[in-house]
């Protein structure tokens, strides 16, 4: 899967699974998702429905623990987190 193409398809995600009041295009690729310093202030419970929807989209299973954080820290980090083998 192309890279961008695949961030598009998260900033997607991310819209759905989480309410948030932005449009996809409006995310940023390195903007903070997870955590009130974030301008989406997503919080644990929009971590486990991101983390499941990725689960059933591309067969990528989240951890929980530093994995997580790291995986669910931008849509740049989620992206790569998907395509690593």
């Amino acid at each position: 899967m192309e890279l961008n193409a695949l961030k598009q398809e998260l900033k997607a995600l991310v819209v759905e699974e989480c309410d948030v009041d932005l449009e996809a295009h409006e995310i940023e690729d390195d903007e903070r998702l997870i955590g009130s310093d974030g301008r989406m202030d997503l919080d644990s419970l929009d971590a486990l429905s991101i983390a499941l929807e990725v689960k059933s989209r591309y067969g990528k299973r989240i951890d929980g623990g530093n994995e997580t954080r790291m995986a669910l820290s931008s849509i740049d980090t989620l992206a790569e987190f998907i395509l690593a083998e």
